[in-house]
């Protein structure tokens, strides 16, 4: 754009032009909007943004719940009336020898009419049935909610795998800074004669291994990083940095009011309701029904023969096998059940709460002792490195401290993803 501009001040021919285009040239920059990427995300929340905008069990989830609504309207339209066209033309020819009887057939039913039905008197059974529907779709918004916890529950995880494994590149890279920055100093050392050749061939040997660490820990980094968009759905190949994940409070257990928990609550109820549904199902039902047309037993006097009718119909169920009472039973089985896992599931949830607070204590003191070692292990690296240079240390000591150092950030980095995954977990308990 700039040289575009140049060119034209070069090559304009009238005044007016060459003192505006260096105006231009100096604003371009500021008046031409630059397209922009998004960032990418690395911060947890951001994961966990993605996953569950791109997710389709929860877009599934979301359609349910509108699905339920019109399945509400749809329970309403069929308590207005019904009206329903009809058409008949049935020929019954005979003769002396063949045919029906005329006064059953009437030789013939031509016709054409409208009818209306109204059921009557049946509000119970209506305000039983969007009971159903609106617990159904309670069902429907908390499977979403127990959908969105177990994708949160997955992405976190990954996301501290793969945090840990950025910790160990970052801290592999920064030993391989300080290798090769002492590597300079070996050399002049064994080049004054203060060390063996063979010596400076361990350390030199120490160092490339170091690189293939380094190496490796950062295709680890990058597959984990890849399988943490994977679960999200993005499509970002890039190595960037993840930021440090805040550790969440440490809330009690949910009792009652958890989602899981909800779950076996609203089952409850629609098995009340079902029950509820069975016995309406048992009453008398009674409907207006009327029509209005043409009806003939002959064709060529059909035009003569509108009318009208109506009245009311009732239905009384009197015996069906005893379906009554297999529903029941049915449903009898199907409260057992839930009151087996609800069960089962309170014991797990105490049981896994109280294993994650005692893990949660026990990590503690392990961190403690491992930054503690940590800060010794520093400590003597540091002095080996200023004996290194008088001599008064061996290279194969000074490489035992760098590898005792480096064990101990490893255990320190396992240790702080283990204590961050309890937290989570204890968190997800809490919902």
């Amino acid at each position: 754009m700039h040289s575009v501009l140049f060119d034209l001040c070069l090559v304009s021919r009238w005044p007016l032009l060459n003192w505006l285009l260096p105006v231009l040239l100096l604003l371009a920059p500021a008046g031409i909007a630059q397209p922009t990427t998004p960032a990418a995300p690395n911060t947890l929340e951001e994961f966990l943004q993605a996953a569950r905008q791109n997710s389709p069990l929860l877009r599934d989830l979301r359609g349910q719940v509108l699905q339920n609504r019109v399945d509400s309207l749809r329970r309403a339209a069929q308590n207005r009336p019904y009206v329903a066209g009809n058409a008949v033309a049935v020929a019954a020819p005979y003769s002396r020898n063949f045919g029906y009887d005329e006064a059953v057939s009437n030789g013939g039913n031509y016709g054409t009419v409208a009818s209306v039905s109204q059921p009557l008197l049946n509000g119970n059974v209506l305000r039983n049935d969007y009971r159903l529907l609106e617990n159904q779709g309670l069902t429907l918004r908390n499977n979403g909610r127990l959908s969105a916890l177990d994708l949160r529950r997955t992405v976190t995880d990954q996301f501290l795998t793969a945090y840990a494994a950025e910790q160990l590149l970052a801290f592999s890279r920064e030993i391989l800074v300080q290798l090769n920055r002492q590597d300079v100093l070996l050399r002049r050392l064994v080049n004054g004669g203060l060390y063996k050749q063979t010596q400076y061939l361990s350390y030199y040997l120490s160092v490339r291994s170091q690189e293939v660490t380094v190496l490796q820990n950062r295709l680890s980094y990058r597959s984990e990083l890849g399988t943490l968009r994977y679960l999200c759905g993005l499509t970002d190949t890039t190595l960037r940095a993840l930021a440090a994940p805040a550790p969440p409070t440490h809330p009690t257990l949910a009792g009652l009011t958890s989602i899981t928990q909800r779950q076996y609550t609203l089952d409850s109820l629609n098995l009340r309701l079902q029950r509820q549904a069975i016995d309406l199902g048992y009453r008398p039902r009674l409907q207006v029904v009327a029509d209005i047309g043409l009806q003939s037993a002959s064709l060529i006097a059909i035009q003569r023969r509108f009318g009208v009718s109506g009245g009311l119909q009732l239905s009384v169920p009197i015996f069906d096998g005893h379906q009554r009472q297999l529903g029941y039973s049915r449903l009898d089985v199907a409260e057992q059940t839930r009151r087996g896992y609800r069960s089962f599931l309170n014991a797990q949830r105490q049981q896994l709460y109280d294993q994650l607070q005692s893990q949660l204590g026990a990590t503690a003191q392990l961190l403690a002792s491992l930054r503690e070692q940590l800060r010794v292990a520093n400590a003597l690296v540091e002095a080996g490195r200023q004996q290194l240079a008088t001599g008064d240390i061996s290279i194969l000591d000074y490489l035992q401290l760098i590898t005792g150092t480096r064990n101990f950030q490893f255990s320190l980095t396992q240790a702080e993803t283990d204590r961050l995954r309890i937290l989570y977990q204890l968190d997800y308990l809490s919902e």
